[in-house]
């Protein structure tokens, strides 16, 4: 019986952990409106992308000051460059979550 109880106890607390860090992730991820709630899963799916589009924009900023050809080199050394998330080979649709970007009150130049 005791083992019983604290395993419901370590569960009920590993939920909760995951349910915190899921909650962190959503406050980073911009949405629209600002206060959507998302499911876990649209939360990982969004994340996925919303990190594909920041990571797109960081090479092209880098390419543009540099002026080095983009032919499968690394952005800063770090990410390989191109889709490299799996189902974002037409590009980056954060409209097809309802997310303007790169944040809801902020514009691309």
């Amino acid at each position: 019986m005791t083992r019983k109880i604290f395993t419901n106890t370590r569960e009920r607390w590993r939920q909760q952990n995951v349910n915190s860090a899921f909650a962190k992730l959503r406050k980073l991820i911009p949405t629209h409106p600002p206060d959507k709630k998302l499911s876990k899963n649209e939360t990982l799916r969004l994340a996925m992308r919303y990190i594909n589009f920041l990571v797109k924009i960081l090479g092209e900023q880098t390419l543009q000051q540099t002026g080095v050809a983009a032919q499968g080199g690394n952005i800063l050394g770090l990410f390989p460059q191109g889709p490299h998330l799996p189902g974002l080979e037409g590009g980056v649709a954060l409209s097809d979550y309802g997310v303007s970007s790169p944040g809801p009150s902020q514009q691309l130049p």
